[in-house]
């Protein structure tokens, strides 16, 4: 089953994201109020977004896939 998570970044466009295209995710707090987030992918491209939702789905399916990998 693939899941496809979509992010809309700062300049409102939308992303359908497959995680498997996803390097790495970086938080940045501005003042320790809000987080904005740049997600890398393997394409080179990156997609900076405050939709901390999203991201945080994305982050949980690398979670899911890590603990399906060790069993």
């Amino acid at each position: 089953m693939k899941t496809i998570i979509s992010i809309e970044d700062s300049t409102n466009e939308v992303y359908y994201i497959n995680p498997r295209h996803v390097v790495y995710i970086k938080e940045k707090k501005n003042m320790g109020i809000t987080s904005s987030w740049k997600i890398s992918l393997v394409n080179g491209e990156n997609i900076i977004t405050k939709n901390t939702e999203g991201v945080k789905s994305l982050i949980s399916t690398f979670i899911k896939k890590e603990i399906l990998d060790l069993e």
